[in-house]
């Protein structure tokens, strides 16, 4: 018996099942026993991989005859069939070890976005050194609804990039082999041969990697907070008074018209190049996108200086971009941060704005009117309105390019 020979035994016990599961395996041709009836170690995987299909209702012999058939090939099944290592302790056990209840380990999971753990399941080992940096937390004082926080924003930035690197694989990497011709299942295939075998771990490894040029940024900026604030507690620095920061919201006008009539991969694209323009945008304003809406983006400035000239450019831009006219709300004032987003009635008031206008407008509320200080900007003033969802009128302008 060589080494990366198993009888059927093995196979049966790795896999989960019976030996005369994998013997059924075998006569369907699924498995690919040698004429000294052991089986190459791939065939686990296999085994494991349409046994996981007969639980979803699709028994081996159908299975036998796509591959029979060619429409389905089994190149790929080591990718979803692979089981991570255990570690040797329950979660109800580690918990108890690191002092942390079961109660509180569940919370977290699901709000990583992760399945619902059970008290006697046995830990990855992958997880254990994460799980055991939860007490440093509670440790420092964080209370568990802090700590829940911290797992929702890590679990749901996370969950959009695999979910999309899922989707992008599918209809951006594959298309090209089956437009050479190839069946779907030997498209994917060839997709992983050729590009998911070769980029390794470069998905994790480029999270990563943007995660810590992000994070440059922001640590720098709370580095200088605390630096400023020492240097003021000792009396030779006085803190400039927080400027007040502004918000935009920009809707394309007519997309739900355009969605009906053209259909849904029309409005899809239209949906990327607006996501493309507007983060161009924002990043030569010194904004940021805070969240696509579809047909819209919201966006945060630090400046309602720059928050106007990108909201001139877009409405200026879309059109020559091959998009519907745009209609833009700004407002300025106090914001609530948290959790990627940002709350209040700042925000509140720029979306009814941005509601208001009309295609081509970009309307402002009186605070931005007082806080801009830019040059070659007209402002017309429109009069007290009374916005949609507010119970008092807000004055209004609009603001054109030009003296």
């Amino acid at each position: 018996m060589t080494l990366d020979r198993l009888t059927a035994d093995e196979v049966a016990e790795r896999a989960g099942t019976t030996p005369e599961y994998i013997a059924l395996l075998a006569k369907v041709s699924i498995l690919e026993p040698e004429d000294d009836g052991t089986y190459p170690r791939r065939d686990v995987l296999r085994a494991r991989f349409v046994l996981g299909l007969d639980a979803m209702g699709i028994d081996a012999n159908a299975v036998a005859d796509a591959l029979a058939s060619g429409d389905l090939t089994l190149g790929y099944v080591e990718i979803g069939g692979r089981r991570p290592p255990r570690s040797d302790r329950t979660f109800a056990e580690l918990g108890d070890e690191i002092d942390i209840p079961f109660v509180t380990l569940e919370r977290i999971y699901v709000a990583f976005g992760l399945p619902r753990p059970a008290p006697d399941e046995y830990v990855r080992q992958e997880d254990v050194p994460l799980i055991k940096f939860i007490p440093v937390l509670v440790g420092a004082g964080l209370s568990e609804g802090d700590v829940l926080r911290l797992a929702r924003v890590w679990g749901d930035s996370a969950r959009r990039v695999a979910q999309f690197q899922s989707h992008y694989l599918h209809h951006s990497i594959e298309e090209p082999f089956r437009r050479r011709g190839l069946r779907d299942n030997a498209a994917f295939e060839a997709a992983l041969r050729e590009v998911g075998v070769r980029s390794g771990r470069s998905g994790e490894d480029l999270l990563g990697w943007l995660y810590r040029r992000h994070s440059e940024v922001f640590e720098t900026e709370h580095l200088f907070d605390h630096v400023e604030t020492a240097l003021e507690d000792a009396g030779v620095h006085r803190r400039q008074p927080r400027q007040v920061e502004g918000c935009v919201f920009a809707d394309l006008s007519g997309y739900t018209r355009l969605t009906e009539e053209s259909g849904d991969e029309v409005a899809a694209g239209v949906s990327l190049k607006l996501a493309e323009l507007v983060n161009e945008i924002a990043s030569r304003h010194r904004g940021a996108v805070v969240k696509m809406l579809g047909d819209g983006v919201h966006f945060h400035f630090k400046d309602p200086n720059d928050a106007v000239m990108a909201s001139l450019e877009i409405v200026e831009r879309v059109h020559p971009a091959g998009l519907p006219s745009a209609h833009v709300g700004v407002n300025a004032g106090p914001m609530i941060y948290d959790e990627g987003d940002y709350f209040g009635r700042t925000v509140n008031i720029a979306a009814r704005i941005a509601d208001y206008a009309r295609p081509g407008e970009v309307l402002v509320s009186e605070s931005v009117r007082e806080s801009f200080e830019a040059d070659g900007v007209t402002y017309r003033e429109i009069g007290a309105v009374l916005l949609r969802g507010l119970e008092d009128p807000i004055s209004l302008f609009r603001v054109l390019p030009g003296q």
